[in-house]
């Protein structure tokens, strides 16, 4: 069912669209330039370096997980961490050009949201949990043209892919369907060579580029194949806790287990020094907890300067649903790590 080409680009920024390119939104028909869905990634030619940083507004992320323009990271998390709701925070404050939103195999409610609270420079393309896994799968590659459209115009787009395990499901459906062989937890192969088809479009190009964000659900076991499958594409994860998403913190970021492997290219040094220390300071606090709540407190230098900051380490990592301006939450964060180093040299 799925069309070889659709109107796409910028006649379709501002609206919500099905896997057909037909609206969702009440509108009129798209007409623009047609653009052909087969998903293409630039050549390792035509990429360019990753050096210049994607702003989110979600101060864990910019300050201590920075994202370089063109990468291609995950949200991984159990369900209840919050991943649909960091998703709208990063949609809401990042700092780039044009944003499409790929809602697969999404519930019709959330889906309706989505498409309601659109903005100029957004395209909701969407296909529900109902529809037929050959449909999902259209919305992605829908949206991945849509994004790939824009690039070429020059601009800088962020890609939200929601959510990757969903379009798994829905090539393994289409797989198994389809009379292919399964493996691993009944996958057909064919499936991780797709996910790699799509996130391999999301790169740097001389004139714009695409910025992948996908979500990733998963129960807690790093052998889930489509998880193992993810870590291994992406440049850097963002682990959600349902520990902290229980303790009423949001965004609930576990900084020891998340990682972005473009930090060190588009981080001034300044800023690399002060996240590294207060990524100690996390982790260390963390190995303290049962100690802690034995009564127990630390009495090496490190720890006691840890806990010293905690509750300013604390207000830093709790945001709620407001935007921070990263170059704020950079200050504040150089201002923390100075107090733990303060901390530790008294002591």
């Amino acid at each position: 069912m799925r069309a070889v080409a659709l109107d796409l680009g910028a006649c379709a920024l501002g609206r919500a669209i099905d896997a057909q390119g037909l609206p969702l939104d009440g509108g009129s028909p798209l007409l623009g330039r047609r653009v052909v869905l087969e998903p293409r990634s630039p050549r390792p030619n035509e990429r360019e370096p990753i050096v210049s940083p994607l702003w989110t507004g979600v101060r864990t992320i910019d300050a201590l997980l920075t994202i370089g323009r063109g990468a291609r990271i995950g949200v991984f998390g159990p369900p209840g961490t919050g991943k649909s709701s960091l998703i709208e925070s990063i949609v809401a404050g990042c700092r780039c050009d044009a944003i499409v939103v790929a809602l697969v195999g999404e519930r019709g409610r959330e889906a309706q949201r989505w498409i309601a609270g659109r903005a100029p420079r957004m395209t909701v393309v969407c296909a529900t949990s109902d529809r037929p896994a050959r449909e999902r799968i259209a919305a992605t590659h829908v949206a991945v043209a849509q994004a790939s459209a824009l690039r070429e115009r020059g601009l800088h787009v962020l890609l939200v892919l929601d959510s990757l395990a969903r379009v798994a499901a829905a090539l393994r459906e289409a797989g198994v369907a389809a009379g292919e062989s399964t493996g691993r937890a009944g996958y057909p192969p064919s499936v991780f060579a797709d996910l790699a088809r799509l996130v391999e479009v999301a790169g740097a190009v001389a004139a714009g580029s695409i910025t992948l964000v996908a979500t990733v659900l998963g129960d807690g076991d790093d052998r889930d194949p489509v998880s193992e499958a993810a870590r291994s594409l992406l440049d850097g994860h963002i682990a959600l806790s349902l520990r902290l998403a229980e303790s009423g913190r949001f965004p609930a970021i576990d900084a020891p287990a998340s990682t972005s492997r473009t930090m060190d290219l588009v981080a001034e040094e300044p800023h690399l020094r002060a996240a590294a220390r207060l990524r100690e300071a996390l982790a260390l606090l963390q190995r303290l907890d049962d100690a802690r709540a034995l009564g127990i407190e630390p009495s090496d230098r490190m720890g006691r300067a840890a806990v010293a900051a905690e509750s300013q380490i604390e207000r830093f990592l709790r945001q709620g649903r407001a935007t921070a301006n990263p170059e704020e939450s950079i200050a504040e964060l150089i201002a923390i790590a100075a107090l733990l180093e303060g901390a530790d040299a008294r002591r």
